[in-house]
């Protein structure tokens, strides 16, 4: 089988209540030329049985049967992709019909740009739009603040094969991957985003205060132990703190049932014509025909 331009990496871990619906999502691309390599972390719910169902040359499911966390999956894609450059997505979320080739056309004609972004819709429950998050365009931008994030949506995120084979994933740092990544990166890379928002975000439903203190506390942790030589001891105690304040937050917004209101204010509002036009295009999405034994 000739290589194709591009691999997406899907990794998959319990995912089969919102798994359908991104893999229609994939299948609904205008790009065409790709290959999608799916790890399955060790799934115990339905997720691999609909995987396995899937008769598409394009789509290989690899994996080890273990449960090793999201870092080694995303490894085991970038071990096995074929394509030049790899697009990340999250087994949870969609992305629209034109994401990846609007990407892949800005990257295929950049060649100085080793990862480039897009914006974030926020889907609530329902799957109704309910906000929108766009992040700077240019390198500078968005590694402005490198201990406050690097502002690049990771499941967003399109690159060279190459880029992600030299830089891999620590799959020690559960629930961080992202954030080292980018963070032990950014003074030798070159980012970008689009301002369009094309990747569709269920940060609602995987959103947990859990998730979010570990992910909040790991990443202090790291910026602690490596932002001190860089950005000396008072700034960097000041966003580790700033990391940590809002873990806990976050965590006492839980327990008295308004975590999901700190979540919506991350996003700005979305007009009336944009939200309707964005209902249009996740029907059309979940009427997609799949090439596998499950229904649209």
């Amino acid at each position: 089988m000739q290589s194709p331009t591009l691999t997406i990496g899907l990794p998959v871990y319990n995912a089969a209540p919102f798994l359908r619906d991104c893999l229609r999502s994939i299948f609904a691309q205008t790009w065409s030329d790709w290959e999608l390599v799916i790890s399955d972390d060790g799934s115990t719910d339905e997720s691999l049985a609909i995987l396995q169902s899937i008769d598409d040359k394009r789509v290989r499911l690899v994996g080890r049967g273990l449960h090793q966390g999201l870092g080694a999956s995303l490894n085991l894609i970038t071990d096995n992709a074929r394509g030049r450059y790899i697009a990340r997505m999250d087994a949870d979320d969609m992305m629209h019909p034109s994401r990846l080739e609007r990407q892949l056309r800005i990257v295929l004609e950049r060649p100085d740009l080793d990862g480039l972004g897009c914006g974030i819709v926020l889907l609530d429950r329902s799957l109704e739009p309910a906000g929108v998050k766009l992040n700077p365009t240019d390198h500078a931008a968005i590694c402005a603040d490198p201990l406050a994030g690097i502002r690049l949506a990771h499941a967003t995120f399109v690159g060279r094969t190459e880029w992600f084979r030299s830089h891999p994933y620590n799959a020690d740092s559960y629930g961080c991957e992202d954030w080292e990544l980018l963070f032990s990166t950014f003074t030798k890379s070159r980012f970008a985003n689009l301002t369009e928002p094309l990747y569709f975000y269920r940060e609602l439903d995987s959103s947990t205060v859990p998730k979010y203190l570990r992910r909040q506390l790991r990443a202090g942790l790291f910026s602690w132990r490596h932002g001190r030589d860089q950005f000396g001891m008072t700034r960097t105690a000041w966003e580790c703190g700033k990391r940590f304040g809002r873990g806990f937050i976050f965590a006492g917004a839980g327990m008295v049932g308004m975590a999901e209101q700190l979540v919506r204010r991350r996003y700005e509002p979305i007009d009336a014509a944009s939200a309707e036009q964005l209902r249009s295009t996740i029907q059309q999405i979940r009427r997609t025909a799949s090439p596998s034994a499950w229904p649209v």
